[in-house]
């Protein structure tokens, strides 16, 4: 079986919903906090945290009537009925926060799509309402990621299914080590060439749904040697 996995900011979302969120509310401290973690000076659940704490105040409705501005990638919604068709289940894995997650798909009538992320809750002081984050994904040993994308994808495939991922940036460089056929583009091609690691460019998941298309005409699909063995190792160091 083909199982297809994909990031969500800026990829199943035209733009970085989380940046542009803390950006807008956090200000300046919050981007320092970024510049942080892009320079491993902090992991990215501290990140979040610091990002979170830089928000003085915002209310479930105000973050509600903020998201209204962002859309999904235009072909995304056809990707998913092409995955159902096809039988492949379709994951969304994010180091972002579920609560804009779960908006937007259900502001595009796409709330049925499976995702994993890191859990947002908002707790009313006094005349403040304070984002806090959590994190109900992380792992003990992982010291980069909040939400570990690579143990979704692991527990929820077996031995001879096909992983597809799809993404563009920092926090997909863990997941793609385990991917049998990676999409990528922005930063996390230049990630895969530095580590050289096979993947398709693309823009949109038009040109995902094309490429799996050929792969899937194809009388057998070849999968990725360097994935399978980390796979492997993953289970028996688990």
């Amino acid at each position: 079986m083909i199982r297809v996995f994909c990031d969500f900011d800026g990829t199943t979302a035209t733009e970085d919903v989380g940046n542009r969120l803390f950006q807008t509310f956090g200000g300046h401290r919050s981007i320092d906090s970024v510049e942080k973690y892009f320079n491993g000076e902090i992991d990215a659940r501290r990140c979040l945290e610091q990002e979170c704490e830089c928000v003085e105040s915002l209310t479930k409705e105000q973050l509600a009537a903020f998201l209204d501005q962002f859309t999904l990638d235009p072909c995304f919604r056809s990707f998913v009925e092409f995955c159902r068709l096809r039988e492949m289940p379709l994951v969304i894995l994010s180091d972002g926060l579920d609560f804009y997650i779960e908006h937007l798909l259900r502001v595009h009538d796409l709330h049925d799509v499976k995702f994993y992320a890191n859990h947002l809750e908002f707790d009313r002081q006094g005349s403040l309402t304070k984002l806090v984050p959590s994190f109900p994904y992380t792992d003990a040993e992982c010291l980069l990621c909040g939400n570990c994308k690579r143990n979704h994808m692991l527990t929820q495939s077996g031995d001879e299914d096909v992983i597809v991922y799809v993404g563009d940036g920092i926090s997909d460089r863990c997941p793609v080590r385990y991917a049998d056929i990676i999409f990528a583009k922005k930063d996390l091609i230049k990630y895969c060439q530095e580590q050289n690691i096979t993947y398709f460019e693309y823009r949109h998941f038009g040109d995902v749904q094309r490429k799996i298309e050929q792969i899937l005409s194809r009388r057998r699909i070849k999968t990725r040697r360097e994935a399978g063995m980390a796979r492997r190792d993953a289970f028996m160091q688990g």
